[in-house]
């Protein structure tokens, strides 16, 4: 019980943190659009801000820094980092092209060459590799630190549905941008926002399974990393293609199937596993 009720602590004043990050961007919102400097420094502090919240909270709770799941544990484990680059390009691709195809629009698909591929994945793998590197701070924070504490609390879906409704929740400045700019309507932030909250517990799913299979964060900030470069990627294949300059590519409620699947797939894996661990002990 005592266990639970640290937890239950530390878990509260790490969410404070995390929500005061995105409370700042709303306040400080017309400055950043008035100062690229502001933009630059106020974005990073953001990003870092799970990972700060997870140092600041186990400063606070003098909890430690053990456990921060830093170690690569490469040893083994490199089918998972190899899983982690491609299923996020596949789920990706599975938005985008099966709706082109059943819209009668095989024809974009023509830059979806062999070579292109290729130099698609190889530029994807750059791309995924610089965003990584800014990703530690997101990942440290929600896997290395939240589901830790969230899981004991509520469980394996809990840990995904409820985490993954914050990390979603937590980009709402930026989903709620262009609203704020007046240059959408709420109608359409709020789609932003509903689309988000339906995709990323896929992935929470996802990551927090690896995180469980390396005992380390950083197969998720890989993959984190190329789940941010695959839309960029798939989009620049497309216009190798046939594809109209006016074309619009809308996949609807498909561009969210493949997120939803990864989810339940990787949820029934992280259920599996601990059912098979009960019944050892």
């Amino acid at each position: 019980m005592t266990n639970k009720k640290d937890d239950l602590r530390r878990l509260g004043i790490y969410l404070l943190i995390v929500a005061s990050s995105s409370a700042m961007l709303f306040a400080c919102f017309k400055l950043i659009n008035q100062s690229e400097t502001a933009l630059a420094i106020l974005s990073e502090v953001f990003c870092a801000a799970p990972a700060l919240a997870n140092l600041i909270t186990r400063a606070v709770t003098k909890e430690g820094f053990r456990d921060m799941k830093l170690h690569l544990h490469l040893t083994g484990n490199l089918r998972y980092y190899l899983l982690a680059f491609l299923l996020p390009f596949v789920c990706t691709f599975m938005s985008y092209i099966p709706p082109i195809i059943l819209g009668g629009h095989s024809d974009w698909l023509g830059g979806f060459t062999l070579k292109n591929i290729v130099a698609a994945i190889l530029m994807l793998a750059a791309q995924g590799a610089v965003m990584s590197a800014g990703l530690v701070g997101e990942e440290l924070g929600w896997r290395g630190y939240m589901n830790q504490k969230m899981e004991p609390l509520v469980g394996v879906v809990g840990t995904v549905l409820i985490g993954g409704a914050v990390w979603s929740l937590w980009h709402l400045p930026s989903d709620m941008s262009l609203y704020l700019a007046g240059e959408e309507t709420l109608s359409e932030a709020f789609q932003t926002v509903g689309g988000r909250l339906l995709f990323l517990p896929g992935y929470a799913a996802f990551y927090m399974w690896l995180t469980k299979k390396t005992d380390s964060v950083w197969p998720a900030v890989l993959s984190h990393g190329i789940s941010n470069a695959s839309q960029t990627c798939i989009m620049e294949l497309l216009r190798m293609g046939d594809i109209p300059e006016n074309a619009e590519i809308n996949s609807g409620i498909f561009e969210f199937v493949p997120f939803i699947i990864t989810g339940i797939v990787f949820l029934w894996l992280m259920l599996r596993d601990k059912k098979k661990t009960e019944q050892k002990n």
